[in-house]
């Protein structure tokens, strides 16, 4: 905002200041996406955590935050509890590898290191600033963020300033004002980044949408709920038994697919659907669901080698290849 009585010149002068501030991160962050200097995912994961400096909730890690001046004075905790949050999904849900060939990447290895860590953890920001995750932010910033990501990224985006001999850094006013007027723009494009480098050596289907922080999944509509079912003689896919309410399954999970299509959804009883959860079906139910899609109307993009196709990437990619395959414990014929 600028004085009340201004003169023209001052207000000029802090008009071009600002447009040679915003200018400045905008350049930095133009840099870094023409760059291509992405070996794993610290850097775009560094760069999504610094766009909360911009408009971060008081339990979202306030404390490690401190007004000093024209600048915010930002320890590597901040970015630790995010580099979890992203990741945590990455890891567990979608079962995503980081990075090329066989190592793993740190924020991997600490959920398997620290019992805090499971699959229903709840995922937020507020839950991994909690003083239970500290022990596994430290050794992410110790023996990760600080050697590598923290001083490799200023060489494609010098946004921020690190203190020495302190895992802390510098984040001026400024940048956190542009960064939260541009935040959606921002996380759009690193998520394209990030989805751009994760399909090089992960065979998994949507990986743009498995990256959004808001996830919904869809519910196959009424009219072809009623078509599954009735194709299927109001008895489950899986075990046959009769019934009247039936859950609509996703045959290739959900988790793996990331979409809800009319050939991919099945009529399943309470009991395989809960039974299933996120496992992949054998192969026999394979060639059964291949056989009744024959009976639907379904899209120009479907078909019989694609289904076999997305079975067998979801069972060496997502599964498991060596996982066992999932079958009902009771069938009614």
């Amino acid at each position: 905002d600028l004085p009340q009585g201004s003169d023209l010149n001052t207000c000029l002068i802090v008009i071009k200041k600002i447009s040679f501030m915003a200018s400045s991160i905008r350049d930095e962050f133009e840099r870094f996406f023409h760059s291509n200097s992405m070996v794993a995912t610290y850097k775009p994961m560094f760069l999504k955590a610094l766009l909360d400096l911009g408009d971060f909730r008081d339990d979202e890690g306030s404390q490690w935050v401190k007004d000093d001046g024209d600048n915010l004075v930002v320890d590597l905790e901040f970015v630790a509890a995010r580099f979890i949050y992203y990741s945590h999904p990455l890891y567990y849900k979608f079962k995503l590898k980081q990075q090329f060939g066989i190592m793993t990447v740190l924020s991997y290895k600490i959920f398997e290191e620290f019992q805090v860590f499971e699959p229903k953890n709840k995922v937020s920001k507020k839950e991994f600033c909690k003083e239970e995750y500290k022990d596994a932010r430290i050794r992410l910033i110790k023996d990760g963020i600080s050697k590598t990501v923290f001083p490799l990224l200023l060489k494609d985006c010098n946004i921020y300033k690190p203190i020495k001999k302190l895992k802390m850094f510098t984040f001026s006013k400024d940048n956190a004002l542009y960064v939260k007027q541009h935040k959606n723009q921002l996380t759009k494009a690193l998520n394209h980044e990030l989805s751009l480098f994760l399909g090089k050596f992960n065979n998994s289907p949507n990986i743009p949408s498995k990256l959004e922080e808001k996830q919904k999944r869809p519910n196959l509509n009424k009219k072809d709920s009623i078509e599954n079912i009735k194709i299927q003689n109001s008895k489950c896919f899986y075990c046959e038994k009769p019934g009247k309410e039936f859950a609509q399954d996703h045959f290739i999970p959900w988790n793996y697919v990331y979409l809800t299509e009319k050939h991919n959804m099945v009529p399943a009883c309470v009991t395989c659907n809960s039974s299933n959860h996120d496992s992949l079906s054998s192969k026999n139910f394979l060639e059964k669901i291949i056989v009744r899609n024959k009976k639907l109307e379904l899209s120009a993009g479907y078909s019989e080698s694609s289904m076999r196709s997305e079975w067998e990437n979801c069972r060496l990619g997502y599964h498991g290849e060596n996982k066992k395959l999932w079958t009902p414990k009771n069938t009614t014929k």
